[in-house]
C-alpha cells in the first residue's frame, strides 16, 4: 500500500472558524476541518494509529479526522467538532453519501453534555481574559533567576528525577531537602509565568494588540466566549446550531471592543448561571446514544471494507 494520505479518503470537509460563524473580516484566515474513513489496511495496522492530520499553511489551517476520532469527540459534545453536523451547504467543500448518513443520524450524538463542554470552553476563555488582564495592570518586571530563590545553578537532582520529585508530597523527603525542593518549585512556577508572559507580549497579532492595549483586555477571547455560549444555548434548547450565527454582528462588535472589561465579566457570569436553566429546559438526553453510534460506525466501516 502506498503512503496513506487522509485527504484521499475524505467523506466530508468544510470551512469552519469565523467564516462559518459569520464573524469574519477581510483579514480572516480560512480554516478547514474534514473527516476520512481510512482503508482497512490502515484500520487493522496496530502501528499506524491514525487519528488526525494537521496541516497549517500561511493562508489556511486544515485538520482531517479519522471517523472514529470524530465520532468520539462529537459524542463528547466537543464544541469545535459537534458544530460540523450543522454546517450549511455553502460552507461544505466536500460531501458524500456517508457523511449524509451521519448527518441523518445526528440525534445520536446530541446530549445535555453540551452544557458542560460549551460552558467549560467559554469559561476557559474568561480565564484567559482575566490572566491577560493582570499582565496589562501589573506586568512582570524581571525574569526570575535561580539565585533569587537561593538556588545554585545545578539542582540537587536533575532531569526527570527532579520533575518527579516536585510532583511528590514533600513529607516523603528528608528535612534537609524539603526547603530546597520547595524553592525549586517556586522558582519554576515563576519562570513558567514569566515565559508565558513573554510569549504573549512578543507574539501578539499586531491588529489584536491595538485593541487589547486600547480596551485593557483580549477582545477576541471575549468574542469566543459569547460565541460558545450562543452555540451551547441553541444546541440545548433547539437541538441545532444555526450558521452563520444569529448574533454574528454582535460577536464581531465584541471582537472590536464594544464592551468594557467589567461588562464582559458580568456577561460571562450571567451566561454561566443561565446554562443551568437551559440545561433544565433542554429535552436532550443526558448522554449520547453510544449503542446507536457504535452500530452506525460499524455499518460505515463494513461498507468501506467490502
Amino acid at each position: 500500500m502506498k503512503q496513506f494520505n487522509p485527504e484521499d479518503y475524505r467523506i466530508f470537509e468544510c470551512l469552519t472558524g469565523s467564516i462559518l460563524y459569520g464573524t469574519n473580516t477581510p483579514e480572516s484566515d480560512e480554516d478547514f476541518r474534514g473527516i476520512c474513513v481510512p482503508p482497512i489496511e490502515v484500520l487493522l495496522d496496530p502501528f499506524m494509529n491514525f487519528e488526525q492530520k494537521n496541516s497549517g499553511f500561511e493562508e489556511d489551517d486544515r485538520t482531517i479526522y479519522d471517523l472514529g476520532k470524530f465520532m468520539k469527540l462529537c459524542a463528547d459534545a466537543n464544541p469545535n467538532i459537534i458544530e460540523m453536523l450543522f454546517v450549511p451547504e455553502d460552507k461544505i467543500i466536500y460531501n458524500s453519501e456517508t457523511w449524509q448518513k451521519i448527518v441523518d443520524n445526528k440525534n445520536l450524538f446530541l446530549s445535555k453534555k453540551a452544557k458542560y463542554t460549551f460552558s467549560g470552553y467559554g469559561m476557559s476563555q474568561l480565564q484567559k481574559i482575566k490572566n491577560h488582564r493582570q499582565w496589562f495592570i501589573n506586568p512582570p518586571k524581571d525574569k526570575p533567576h535561580r539565585k533569587d530563590f537561593g538556588l545554585t545553578d545545578k539542582p540537587i537532582v536533575s532531569g526527570m528525577n527532579l520533575e518527579n520529585s516536585l510532583n511528590m508530597p514533600m513529607e516523603l523527603f528528608k528535612e534537609k531537602y524539603v526547603d530546597e525542593l520547595k524553592r525549586e518549585r517556586e522558582y519554576r512556577n515563576e519562570k513558567k509565568k514569566w515565559d508565558n508572559y513573554v510569549s504573549w507580549r512578543d507574539n501578539r497579532n499586531p491588529q489584536r494588540r491595538v485593541l487589547e492595549d486600547k480596551y485593557g483586555y483580549d477582545c477576541k477571547h471575549a468574542s469566543h466566549l459569547v460565541r460558545l455560549m450562543t452555540e451551547g444555548k441553541e444546541l440545548l434548547l433547539d437541538q441545532a446550531i444555526t450558521f452563520p450565527l444569529k448574533n454574528s454582528e454582535e460577536i464581531r462588535a465584541i471582537k472590536n471592543g464594544k464592551y468594557t472589561y467589567e461588562e464582559i465579566i458580568n456577561m460571562a457570569e450571567a451566561f454561566d448561571k443561565e446554562f443551568e436553566m437551559w440545561y433544565d429546559m433542554s429535552t436532550l438526553p443526558k448522554s449520547p446514544d453510544k449503542k446507536g453510534l457504535k452500530k452506525l460506525y460499524l455499518e460505515i466501516i463494513k461498507s468501506y471494507a467490502e
